[in-house]
């Protein structure tokens, strides 16, 4: 009993260790040799299964409050209102085959909670960084980086003015841009609202060329 509480507590910290690597870690602690089968029959005993984890970005407290209050705030919206926002992210792809080998030990109903997130994957092999906007009837282009990092300068240069300008200029003057979960700030080019991560960084460049 007091090795099962035990091999639960390494599999949780931390929980990408794997079956053989936990028998081995028990082993020595309890001075006798302890089987890779018996300790996955422990840990599905506890309710640890070895899954995939997810790549997402990981909310904190503050986001989840946030993002609540404004779906509330949103949730009589017309289409007609929706209509006038802009939705953008960027998304890494890997272009190379993923063994599908990274696992993570949780409970069945945990596959979004804190523990079981990664915010990127971490296998070899180049990948591609993507851009793309979607509103309510329409979408922009997708946008591929070429290479190197993503600056401010790169940003402006190859998503704000060239891309996302001419799209918002042919929606309503009043339109909001929402770049993942930014505060928004209402800014005088083009009567946008613009969501942008993050802003402060954006404002110069845009004062500075408008």
């Amino acid at each position: 009993m007091a090795d099962g509480r035990y091999l639960l507590q390494c599999a949780r910290r931390p929980r990408s260790l794997t079956a053989r690597q936990l028998a081995s870690q028990l082993s020595a602690t309890a001075g006798r040799p302890i089987f890779r089968q018996t300790v996955s029959y422990r840990l599905h005993e506890g309710g640890l299964f070895a899954r995939r984890p997810v790549v997402c970005m990981s909310l904190s407290p503050a986001h989840v409050r946030a993002l609540l209050n404004w779906a509330s705030e949103h949730r009589c919206w017309t289409l007609e209102q929706w209509g006038d926002v802009l939705f953008t992210d960027e998304s890494r792809f890997n272009i190379q085959n993923d063994s599908r080998r990274a696992m993570i030990w949780r409970e069945p109903g945990t596959r979004y909670r804190t523990p079981s997130i990664v915010e990127r994957d971490h296998y070899r092999g180049s990948g591609l960084l993507v851009w793309a906007g979607i509103a309510t009837n329409c979408r922009t282009y997708l946008y591929v980086f070429a290479g190197g990092s993503v600056t401010t300068v790169r940003y402006r240069d190859e998503i704000l003015y060239p891309l996302a300008r001419p799209f918002i200029a042919a929606m309503r003057t009043d339109a909001i841009c929402m770049d993942d979960n930014a505060r928004p700030h209402r800014h005088d080019w083009c009567g946008v609202i613009w969501r942008v991560k993050p802003f402060h960084r954006w404002r110069g460049l845009l004062d500075h060329r408008t």
